[in-house]
């Protein structure tokens, strides 16, 4: 119960396992840092949690895992949202972001992408024209260009109800993002083996929680900026950059990943065709300006003509 003293900041959520688990670590960091704050969970259920049928990307794309929490926030029904930022569309947003805003980004989690599986630690030792389940078309496209022979399949479901298909015998690996599998301590290196970015270039924004609000609710935005790392923001806001110059949407398969190093940024970028297909395209870029490496990057593919690959047609 709040006392007359105290802030109270409802803050919205997924049911998911993981999704709980990340509100929670970020209610614990505000509170911990405002004393005088309380954070209470709502839960809600969104369109991606409801439709676990079909690919993300046949049915609106990662959107739909954040729709609900937006309307919730401009109805007034909660005050904030944490979100997978990897979930945030760049272009296509389901809702109008007019009046929502970012206000903070934690500091990041690994970004690598974790091969899963119960007797191979490498894609390359796969058998051949192993199974492998993953919905996500970024994933599928690096496979392929490694492995032309495996049988890419999708998988819907929250990380357990995977980690049970595979088990089960439905598939011979899966993949998964490491981030969420540290957070919800799921994380089993027996059968489980982090691939480098060099083999698996993350989603932009992999690895990162993204805390949005009204951008008019100024006491949110000040109790949620006071907790931001400015690192993840440099990192997240030029992989998106880069997205958004390509003009990716839900069909594009577009990895991209950002860290800092001796205070410059190094930017790596896969690109597949619209789809989730083979070739792939990469580029890779080092400045001291964030816009000056995505810029590098981007002009880098466009000169291996990115734009038919995957919009179809030239800039």
């Amino acid at each position: 119960m709040t006392t007359p003293t105290q802030t109270l900041l409802r803050l919205g959520t997924r049911g998911s396992l993981l999704a709980r688990t990340q509100s929670g670590l970020v209610a614990k960091i505000l509170e911990h840092r405002h004393a005088d704050l309380r954070v209470e969970e709502v839960v809600l259920v969104t369109s991606g949690d409801v439709i676990t049928d079909r690919p993300l990307h046949e049915v609106g794309g990662k959107g739909l895992f954040t729709k609900e929490l937006e309307l919730a926030i401009l109805r007034g029904d909660i005050d904030f949202a944490v979100h997978s930022y990897k979930d945030v569309p760049v272009t296509e947003p389901l809702v109008d972001q007019e009046e929502l805003v970012i206000a903070s980004v934690l500091p990041r989690e690994d970004a690598r992408d974790v091969l899963v599986s119960l007797g191979t630690r490498r894609i390359g030792d796969l058998r051949q024209g192993a199974r492998v389940g993953t919905g996500s078309l970024r994933r599928r496209c690096q496979l392929l260009a490694q492995r032309p022979d495996l049988v890419i399949e999708p998988v819907r479901g929250n990380i357990d109800t995977r980690l049970r298909k595979l088990r089960d015998g439905l598939f011979d690996a899966i993949v998964l993002a490491l981030a969420g599998l540290k957070r919800a301590a799921l994380f089993d290196q027996a059968i489980m083996t982090p691939l480098d970015v060099s083999e698996m270039i993350p989603a932009p924004g992999q690895g990162a929680l993204a805390l949005q609000c009204r951008r008019d609710n100024r006491r949110a935005r000040e109790l949620l900026s006071s907790i931001s790392d400015p690192p993840a923001v440099t990192c997240v806001l030029a992989e998106r950059a880069l997205v958004r110059s390509l003009r990716g949407d839900c069909l594009s398969p577009i990895g991209v990943h950002a860290r800092l190093v001796n205070n410059a940024v190094q930017l790596v970028a896969a690109v597949g065709a619209r789809g989730g297909e083979p070739p792939v395209l990469r580029a890779s870029a080092t400045a001291s300006e964030s816009n000056s490496a995505v810029m590098a990057a981007y002009n880098s593919l466009l000169e291996q003509d990115v734009t038919r690959l995957l919009h179809g047609a030239a800039p």
